[in-house]
């Protein structure tokens, strides 16, 4: 799956549908379905397209021309790998008795699968695609419909989730936190003119919003500008990019919802240990 994500991500234009064949592989046998060199353009055979191995036993090198090949496609295949093992654990977090529901590992997965897909999307190309913000709203109605949902249960925040109240209902609760989302990401568009954040990252906010809910989505975007800003810097400092430069920011959404998803409740914890509370 990593390296099917790999692919759709590169092959991806602004101008297809992503389940175009072109995109996602095309017919078992046809011209597109198989993967080449983006160097030398030499179709890539069985044993040169094992995920993760193969790029190891090459030395990260293609067989043919010899090129240095890119880190990132066993990166993208580790990661994913790590969303399926990791994932039905990290659900210990919202449900409080086991074994865990194979439908909401099931949902979840695709969720972090198209998250993952989207922030791939966008940091190559500043686009993220309305065919993946469509489908992670449909896999946000479903995962409000089955999770578990009280005082205690249903936020990856654990007691913290109190705090910030709308705990009554869960269609309330995930909705209103779709809608502040989708609010707080066009006011920034608003006040900063479309200069400080694109349209996309305002439907993918509303669609984590729907999923995650409220308020674990209150901390998602606070850790993703905090995540932001320290690339930001970073960049800058290694002269990478410009103060004026356009950076991606699915990628500090997903990277934020991971930690909120694993260690939503540490993080409150240990930010809250810091005033003595």
């Amino acid at each position: 799956m990593g390296s099917f994500l790999g692919v759709v991500s590169d092959r991806y234009k602004e101008d297809l549908p992503i389940w175009d064949k072109s995109v996602i592989g095309g017919p078992p046998g046809g011209e597109t379905s198989r993967s080449r060199c983006e160097y030398c353009g030499t179709k890539l055979r069985w044993f040169e397209l094992i995920p993760i191995l193969s790029f190891f036993l090459q030395k990260g090198r293609c067989l043919t021309c010899g090129r240095k090949l890119s880190f990132r496609y066993p990166l993208i295949e580790i990661a994913t790998g790590l969303v399926f093992v990791f994932v039905p654990v990290g659900l210990k977090n919202i449900y409080l008795v086991e074994p865990i529901p194979y439908t909401s590992s099931f949902i979840w997965i695709l969720v972090f699968s198209f998250i993952f897909l989207a922030s791939l999307i966008d940091f190559r190309l500043r686009i993220i695609p309305d065919e993946i913000v469509v489908a992670l709203t449909i896999l946000g109605i479903f995962a409000t419909a089955i999770q578990p949902f009280s005082a205690t249960e249903g936020s990856f925040l654990g007691n913290y989730g109190l705090i910030f109240g709308i705990r009554g209902n869960v269609w309330l609760n995930h909705f209103s936190a779709a809608l502040i989302a989708a609010i707080f990401f066009a006011l920034i568009i608003l006040v900063t003119k479309g200069k400080g954040m694109g349209g996309g990252d305002v439907k993918l906010a509303a669609a984590m919003g729907l999923i995650f809910g409220w308020p674990d989505i209150l901390l998602i975007v606070i850790l993703s500008f905090v995540i932001g800003s320290l690339f930001g810097i970073a960049a800058i400092a290694l002269k990478r990019e410009k103060l004026k430069s356009l950076v991606p920011f699915g990628p500090f959404l997903f990277v934020s919802s991971i930690l909120v998803f694993f260690f939503g409740n540490e993080i409150l914890r240990f930010y809250f240990g810091l005033f003595g509370l």
